[in-house]
C-alpha cells in the first residue's frame, strides 16, 4: 500500500470501510469464472449446471455487495480514495475488475436465458464494452502520467485494464453465439470484438516484457506478491478463448450478413478457421506463463522458504487460471478432443480447490478483522486499550 499522509478513522467499522480496496473485486471476478467453466465442462453430471447457476447468483450478490461497500468508502472518504488513485498502481488496476466481472456475468447469462432475453443481453454488453474500454484506455493512462513505478516495481496486476478489454471480446463472441439476434446486429460485436483483441494482446506483449525484464533484475518476489505472476497468462488465455468463440462467430454472421467484400460467405470459413488457429498459438504462448507462475510461486514459498500472510492479493490466481481453463474447454468443443477434455477437468479441480481454499480463508480473515486491517479484531474496546497505551 502506498504512504498516505491521511490518518485513518479509529473505530473498527470506520477503519474496515476506509481499508476496502478495489482489491475485494478480485473477489467476484474469480467467482464469475467459476461459475462459466462449471456450465461449460464437457464431463457434466446431473446438478452440476444447478451448482454453477447458484454460483453465478452468489457471484451477482457479492459483485453488488463490493460495488455498495466501495461506493460507500468513496462517498465517505472521498479524499483518502482521491489519493489512493492518484498513487496507487493496485488501487487503478483493479478498478478494472468491474468490467470483466460484468462481463462475465453477461456471458453466464446469455447461455441460460439468451433464447428469451438476447436483446437485453446484447444492449447490456454494450454498456459492458464502453466500460472496458475506459478502463483500458484511462487507467494506463492515469498510470504512466501520475504514477509511473519504474519497470523495478511495475507488477502484473497493470495487465488488469487489457484482459477487461480482451474479456469484452470474448462476451462479444459468446453474446453472438448464444443470444437469438439478428446478423445485422452481430456482425458489429464481432468486428468490435477483433479491434478489441488486437488492442488488447498487442499492448499485453509490450508489458510481458518489461515484466520479464523485472524478473531478471530481482533476486526473488516477496511471497505476498508472487501471485500476481499467474496474472500474466491471463490476458493470454482469455485473448485464445476470445479467438476461437469470434471464430465461430464469423462463420455463422457472416454468412447471413454478406454484405461488401470483407463480411460475406466466402470469406466466412477462412476467417474463422484463421481465428481459431490464432487462438491456439496464442494459449500456447500462455502455457508459458503459466507454466512460469507456477514454478515462481513454487521458488517462492518452497525454495526461499517464505510462509505467506493470506491477503487478497491470493485471489489473483483465480480469475487467470479459469479463463486458461476456459480456453481449453473451448479446445475439447471443436476439435472434439479427449484429450482437451481432460485437461481442462483437471485444471477445473485444481481451480476449485483454490477457489473454496481463498473463500475459507477470507471468510476467516473477516470474522478476526485482520483482512481489513483490524490487527486487534472488532471490538472497539481492544482498539480504545490500544491506543490509550500508546499515547
Amino acid at each position: 500500500m502506498s504512504s498516505s499522509p491521511f490518518q485513518p478513522p479509529t473505530k473498527p467499522i470506520s477503519l474496515a470501510l476506509w481499508n476496502f480496496t478495489s482489491q475485494w473485486l478480485l473477489i467476484p471476478q474469480g467467482t464469475g469464472i467459476v461459475c462459466l467453466v462449471l456450465n461449460r465442462l464437457d464431463y457434466q453430471f446431473n446438478g452440476l449446471k444447478t451448482i454453477a447457476q447458484v454460483i453465478w447468483i452468489y457471484d451477482i450478490a457479492l459483485f453488488g455487495l463490493c460495488l455498495l461497500f466501495y461506493f460507500l468508502r468513496v462517498c465517505l472518504y472521498p479524499k483518502y480514495v482521491r489519493h489512493e488513485l492518484r498513487t496507487n498502481l493496485m488501487e487503478t488496476s483493479c478498478l478494472s475488475c468491474i468490467p470483466i466481472t460484468f462481463t462475465s456475468i453477461l456471458q453466464y447469462a446469455s447461455i441460460q436465458y439468451g433464447d428469451r432475453a438476447g436483446l437485453a443481453i446484447y444492449i447490456l454488453f454494450w454498456v459492458d464494452t464502453a466500460l472496458a474500454a475506459i478502463a483500458s484506455i484511462g487507467i494506463p493512462y492515469i498510470q504512466l502520467k501520475l504514477q509511473a513505478p519504474g519497470v523495478q516495481k511495475l507488477p502484473p496486476a497493470v495487465l488488469l485494464p487489457f484482459v477487461a478489454v480482451l474479456t469484452a471480446a470474448a462476451g462479444g463472441g459468446v453474446i453472438c453465439r448464444q443470444c437469438h439476434v439478428s446478423a445485422r446486429l452481430k456482425v458489429p460485436v464481432i468486428i468490435v470484438g477483433y479491434i478489441e483483441l488486437g488492442s488488447g494482446l498487442a499492448v499485453t506483449s509490450g508489458f510481458n516484457v518489461l515484466i520479464m525484464f523485472q524478473h531478471f533484475n530481482q533476486v526473488h518476489s516477496a511471497a505476498d506478491k508472487v501471485y500476481q505472476d499467474m496474472i500474466i497468462c491471463g490476458p493470454l488465455g482469455q485473448g485464445s478463448f476470445a479467438l476461437q468463440v469470434l471464430g465461430e462467430a464469423v462463420q455463422g454472421g457472416f454468412g447471413a450478413y454478406n454484405r461488401g467484400t470483407f463480411i460475406t460467405a466466402k470469406s466466412a470459413d477462412a476467417i474463422g478457421f484463421v481465428s481459431q488457429l490464432m487462438g491456439l498459438l496464442t494459449w500456447g504462448y500462455g502455457v508459458f506463463w503459466w507454466c512460469f507462475a507456477i514454478l515462481s510461486i513454487c521458488h517462492t514459498l518452497i525454495a526461499w522458504g517464505q510462509k505467506p500472510k493470506f491477503s487478497l492479493a491470493a485471489w489473483s490466481l483465480v480469475f487467470p487460471w479459469g479463463v486458461f481453463t476456459n480456453a481449453a474447454v473451448e479446445f475439447g468443443k471443436i476439435m472434439d478432443s479427449s484429450a482437451f477434455a481432460v485437461f481442462s477437468t483437471a485444471l477445473l479441480l485444481i481451480m476449485l480447490i483454490i477457489w473454496i481454499g481463498n473463500q475459507i480463508l477470507t471468510l476467516k480473515g473477516m470474522i478476526s478483522g485482520r483482512i481489513f486491517g483490524l490487527e486487534h479484531g472488532w471490538s472497539p474496546e481492544v482498539m480504545d486499550l490500544t491506543e490509550d497505551k500508546e499515547a
